[in-house]
């Protein structure tokens, strides 16, 4: 009984050790998308900031529509970035 006892706790250790060194990773890439999606966030602001600063009419609106994961509400924001820079790079180049 005792040789049971002992292998049974020895198979849960190695168990429960084995199921956490596979979570870290998981958790290590949530930690990365969400860190991706609030600097995706901050960029925007900062940019609708400055042309709003500036006098120049945009539309700081980001469709989520259809977007459920964090990669593509990221993804969202960025092209909406990307948008708002093209705003910000005629306005300010052609001068």
């Amino acid at each position: 009984m005792n040789k049971l006892t002992k292998a049974t706790l020895a198979l849960l250790t190695s168990s429960v050790l084995a199921t956490s060194a596979f979570s870290a990773p998981q958790a290590a890439s949530d930690d990365s998308q969400q860190e991706a999606y609030r600097s995706s966030i901050s960029s925007l602001e900062a940019l609708s900031n400055t042309l709003e600063k500036q006098g120049i009419s945009f539309n700081s609106d980001v469709n989520l529509q259809g977007a459920t994961t964090l990669s593509e509400k990221t993804a969202a924001y960025n092209d909406k970035y990307d948008e708002l820079q093209t705003i910000f790079n005629s306005t300010h180049f052609s001068n």
